[in-house]
């Protein structure tokens, strides 16, 4: 699955990229995400916990992150597996960081493409109504990074204490499953002539 798309952020871009390489706190802003201390090879373990109501499935495998801080390139690779059927995905996402020229405060804007090989249940979900998801998950993280990035500029103008940021909550698979209802609608909605 093929996925790009785009965000803004506060801040100027060689800020943001500092920002992106704190992988702790980053992952803190990602829906779902759970980091574990790095190994010494550099990778992070860790997975991403998905909430069936009560129910909650843990995707466990590890990441290895990379950033060119001169050209304000980044890039996440990153495989892992559930026991539930043989669910298993890796992904390989890249990031470009420039000026947003839209915004009156310094702004940045991020480029992302990933491309996921998903398999067992998940090969299905991603026909379906993965770019959908996906597209939610970036929505929801550039939320709490900008949320996360405010804090810097609150503390450059009076220095004060604040609370971490708190670990983003699972991802729901009742809310992420009427994304894809939506999108499957839509696109329906295209082929018949009554989409938006």
């Amino acid at each position: 699955m093929h996925f790009e798309g785009e965000f803004s952020v506060p801040g100027k871009p060689a800020d943001v990229i500092r920002r992106f390489a704190d992988v702790p706190r980053m992952s803190a802003c990602m829906p779902g995400a759970v980091l574990e201390a790095q190994n010494e090879d550099g990778s992070w373990p860790g997975g991403m916990v998905v909430s069936f109501g009560p129910k909650r499935i843990k995707f466990s495998g590890k990441a290895t992150v990379d950033f060119d801080f001169g050209a304000l390139t980044g890039s996440v690779h990153g495989r892992g597996a559930a026991d539930m059927r043989a669910a298993r995905i890796g992904v390989k996402v890249l990031f470009t960081l420039r000026d947003d020229p839209a915004s009156e405060k310094p702004a940045t804007i991020v480029k992302v493409a990933s491309d996921a090989e998903l398999g067992g249940v998940l090969a299905d979900f991603a026909r379906t109504g993965g770019i959908a998801v996906a597209n939610a998950i970036m929505a929801d993280f550039a939320k709490r990074a900008t949320a996360e990035f405010a804090k810097d500029e609150v503390v450059a103008e009076t220095p004060a204490p604040t609370a971490p940021l708190s670990p983003a909550p699972a991802l729901s698979a009742g809310s992420l499953f009427w994304v894809v209802v939506k999108a499957y609608l839509a696109r329906l909605g295209r082929i018949f002539g009554t989409g938006r």
